[in-house]
């Protein structure tokens, strides 16, 4: 089929028609085969195992990974040779506190510390000292609101209240026996005061009312535990009081019943 020579532009059309005609028919002659379906399916499956495996395989290796980088650095890092690794003890801070020894009672204090306020009982029953004071001979000291006591070789000095003078109680002048223990009161409204003697043990001393109720003195003494004291504190006015006088370890003295 091989058109004329010079034949125009329609023959040349008419020459594609023919081309066409002859591809379709030569097209509809070839009967296709069967689509392989079942090798492309096997195919796929094959791969996506092959995926699987490797997939597992990883993440197996990476577990038994992690694991070994765990282990190592849970270990000394230069062991001594067929010694096992010490244990790991955590670190304490460098400035932790530490405990230091118990710092031993001091039953006294100087005359620059503050006055000695009233002892309660402990949990136990025992009664708690009260700390004695050390002032120097002539140390006026603040008793209460309006009250100062000072101590002299001679005895008690006191001043305040409605009466300006001041007022003087001797442990010199043979009324009072230093080598029995005992114990003197002056009261004045609701502020009272007294001498202790007869013992360089003194540890407490109280005011009882005729309930029972017991309010604990504050306790001077001069420098040298002489063998006597003056005690003082505040109470409410009115009704019966007596007195205590005990050793700092807890034994009645000496004892004035309610007035």
């Amino acid at each position: 089929m091989t058109p004329a020579p010079d034949a125009g532009p329609d023959a040349a059309g008419a020459w594609d028609d023919l081309l066409r005609a002859e591809f379709a028919r030569a097209a509809h002659d070839v009967t296709p085969g069967p689509a392989p379906v079942a090798a492309v399916v096997r195919a796929g499956r094959a791969r996506r195992r092959r995926r699987t495996v490797a997939l597992s395989v990883l993440a197996v290796l990476g577990v038994a990974f992690a694991v070994a980088a765990g282990t190592s650095l849970g270990r000394d890092p230069h062991p001594a040779a067929g010694l096992a690794a010490p244990p790991v003890r955590p670190a304490t801070s460098a400035f932790a506190p530490t405990a230091g020894p118990p710092s031993p009672a001091v039953p006294r204090t100087s005359a620059s510390s503050s006055s000695s306020s009233s002892s309660s009982s402990s949990s136990s029953g025992r009664q708690i000292p009260t700390p004695v004071r050390t002032v120097a001979p002539g140390e006026r000291v603040a008793a209460a609101p309006g009250w100062k006591v000072w101590l002299t070789a001679d005895g008690k000095h006191w001043q305040g209240g409605e009466d300006p003078l001041e007022q003087f109680r001797s442990v010199t002048d043979g009324n009072i026996d230093l080598a029995r223990p005992g114990i003197s009161h002056q009261g004045e409204g609701a502020f009272h005061s007294g001498l202790y003697y007869g013992t360089r043990d003194a540890g407490r001393v109280e005011l009882v009312d005729d309930r029972g109720r017991a309010t604990a003195a504050a306790l001077l003494e001069l420098p040298g535990r002489p063998g006597w004291g003056v005690w003082y504190t505040v109470t409410r006015e009115g009704g019966a009081l007596g007195l205590r006088l005990y050793d700092r370890a807890g034994r009645l003295l000496s004892e004035l019943p309610p007035l």
